[in-house]
């Protein structure tokens, strides 16, 4: 079961601001002239201890955060409620997708939807806020359940091409009663592709249903070729099944064409 506390941090959004330059234009400038060592290393880790502690100091003071913690925390309300009232569901459908028992706990430190981040930092704790969540019901629960994944799973391409699966796309289409999901990271693209077959095994998914998403998620390819694998993998669990992935010559296994549709402007 994945359980998530939520809460609010001043500190950590104000860090986060910095490190990513969330920040009118003119106030990011004079921070980064009066305070540029400190500034620089906010970039490159927004945790750091190596900062002078009043560059957050100065920003909060500022009337611009003051409304975004007002922000956040109407942010809170709003992504807690949503949250208890789905997350029954939402389990259900975990527990269906993982096969296994499990138990998740994290916290969701939220900020305000105009910032749009959202990053696992570690001892089971995430930031997130986006704007999206403010007119699409399901986005602020899908993402919610993507950091929370990060948690769980240790940290490798394969693991976070698997945390969209289950997230970005299946639970957003069980969420949307929908033939697709979320747009996934591009970087992640091909990992997906080589992944896909071995997944649509593991979910169980007929023949049917594999050619009705083909036309939606534009991964074509013969699933005779891969029937030889569906004893193996289909009563796996989550981390049995990773580990076979982890542990498959991709590359050797598959070739990956890619294709083009042009159309005219």
């Amino acid at each position: 079961m994945l359980n998530i506390k939520f809460t609010t941090d001043e500190d950590i959004m104000a860090r986060m601001m910095i490190s990513n330059n969330n920040m009118p234009v003119d106030f990011a400038n004079y921070l980064w002239y009066k305070y540029k060592p400190s500034y620089m290393h906010l970039q490159r880790d927004f945790r750091s201890n190596e900062i002078d502690e009043n560059i957050i100091l100065e920003l909060k003071k500022q009337e611009f955060f003051k409304n975004y913690c007002d922000e956040a925390k109407k942010n809170l309300l709003r992504i807690e409620k949503i949250w208890k009232k789905n997350n029954d569901k939402i389990n259900l459908f975990l527990n269906s997708v993982f096969k296994k028992e499990f138990v998740l706990n994290t916290t969701a430190i939220i900020v305000t939807p105009a910032l749009c981040y959202g990053m696992n930092i570690g001892n089971n704790e995430f930031v997130w806020g986006h704007k999206k969540g403010l007119t699409d019901k399901n986005y602020d629960l899908v993402y919610l359940v993507h950091e929370s994944l990060h948690s769980y799973f240790k940290n490798s391409e394969i693991t976070h091409a698997i945390i969209e699966n289950i997230s970005d796309i299946e639970l957003a289409k069980f969420l949307n009663n929908a033939k697709s999901g979320y747009t996934c990271h591009g970087n992640l693209k091909k990992m997906h592709v080589k992944i896909q077959p071995f997944w649509n095994i593991y979910l169980n998914k007929t023949k049917e249903e594999i050619e009705k998403e083909k036309e939606f998620d534009s991964i074509y390819y013969d699933q005779n070729h891969f029937s030889k694998y569906q004893t193996q993998i289909k009563n796996m669990n989550i981390d049995d099944f990773i580990e076979f992935i982890d542990k498959t010559s991709l590359d050797d296994l598959i070739e990956v064409k890619s294709a083009y549709m042009i159309c005219s402007k």
